[in-house]
């Protein structure tokens, strides 16, 4: 947020067989049904990550939210700058719980949030984010 951040399937097929003593005329038991699991991917530490980021954001903590942008947008702020631009943001909106939340894309270490407040105009849709030595980091510095 700067005011102007798929499923995986297992397949588990078991198949056993039993062969007595009686060589070739051993026979093979049943095979048991072929089990697909399908789990949602866990997004909670990046739903967690867009949430702080989004509560520094909008409470005026330049400092922590600048702790949360990925190594490329640091590149393009500077920490000075970056403080006063969510320092105005603080002042201009304060705190605002969002209110609906959803991973748009997720793969690897790359993913694209869609998240809503109150407010229309904070707003984040298809917004970037990336994963940095574990860490999920906002990468909108556009």
């Amino acid at each position: 947020m700067i005011i102007r951040i798929g499923a995986t399937a297992g397949l588990l097929v078991a198949v056993t067989g039993c062969g007595g003593a009686g060589g070739p005329t051993a026979s093979v038991s049943e095979a048991p049904a072929v089990t697909t699991t399908s789990a949602a991917p866990d997004n909670t530490a990046l739903e967690q990550q867009v949430r702080a980021y989004s509560t520094a954001f909008l409470a005026g903590n330049g400092d922590a939210a600048y702790d949360l942008l990925s190594q490329r947008c640091k590149e393009r702020n500077t920490r000075p700058n970056f403080v006063m631009l969510v320092q105005q943001a603080g002042t201009l909106y304060g705190p605002q719980e969002i209110r609906s939340l959803k991973v748009d894309q997720a793969a690897g270490d790359l993913a694209r949030v869609t998240y809503t407040y109150d407010k229309a105009e904070l707003d984040q849709r298809g917004e970037p984010w990336v994963r940095e030595s574990g860490v999920w980091r906002i990468d909108d510095c556009s």
